[in-house]
């Protein structure tokens, strides 16, 4: 078993969302790895096109170009889902940035579900802005988890008490997450560690939902991405 990064474990404890179940990632695949260095390889033998005056100017836009595409690099590529006993971590683990904190009390029965192909039609079918930042998925995704929640604001309390559900029993905040491994992987953990703390109905809704591919049809959203509130009239 992969050892769990203090990181994440720190992070956990901060929420009290309990010990780490189960953790997923969208990391960029291979293709994506050898863009970001194609990109860097570009950009330094532009500057070479008119090299410095001496062999250190001539080589340090071309160490600037590694770090500025590595440090991007990071940034992308920190996103996890991490499946803890009271909740969920969900968000970017890069340095200088946090994930969000989802109690399970937060999350909306039958709106956890699995996307299995299509993610990036998300925005398309929602009408929800592009850059949202509940939404966490990148060019590369491909499939993931949809739930229905908090706001953001609410997810970075770190809420230690109950919450109140009552508010959003006609739908909830959007939250998306890519992930590389088969989405229904990361529902199913969702679903035993729900269970397990005792929120008996969300984790039986979980893990009946079956994977579904969007179609970036709007009508199609109420069956696909359940409970989630999408723009009137869209």
């Amino acid at each position: 078993m992969t050892p769990i990064p203090a990181k994440y474990r720190r992070a956990a404890r901060k929420a009290d969302l309990g010990g780490i179940m189960a953790v997923h990632h969208d990391r960029p695949g291979p293709r994506t790895v050898l863009a970001f260095i194609g990109a860097w390889v570009l950009m330094s033998g532009l500057t070479l096109i008119v090299p410095g005056e001496t062999p250190l100017l001539a080589v340090a836009p071309t160490i600037l170009f590694f770090f500025m595409w590595l440090i991007i690099y990071t940034m992308m590529a920190g996103e996890r889902l991490v499946v803890c006993q009271r909740g969920i971590l969900l968000g970017s683990f890069a340095p200088f940035l946090q994930p969000y904190a989802i109690r399970y009390e937060q999350i909306i029965v039958g709106s956890v579900v699995p996307i299995s192909g299509n993610i990036r039609r998300y925005h398309k079918q929602t009408g929800l802005p592009a850059f949202l930042s509940s939404v966490r998925i990148a060019w590369w995704s491909q499939r993931g988890v949809s739930l229905a929640g908090p706001t953001q604001a609410e997810a970075r309390a770190h809420l230690k008490g109950g919450v109140a559900t009552s508010h959003m029993t006609r739908g909830g905040h959007p939250w998306l997450i890519g992930t590389r491994a088969p989405a229904e992987e990361a529902t199913a953990a969702i679903a035993r560690a729900a269970g397990d703390a005792g929120f008996t109905e969300l984790a039986s809704a979980t893990a009946m939902a079956p994977p579904r591919a969007l179609s970036g049809i709007p009508s199609d959203t109420p069956v696909q991405l359940p409970k989630v509130m999408v723009p009137y009239g869209h």
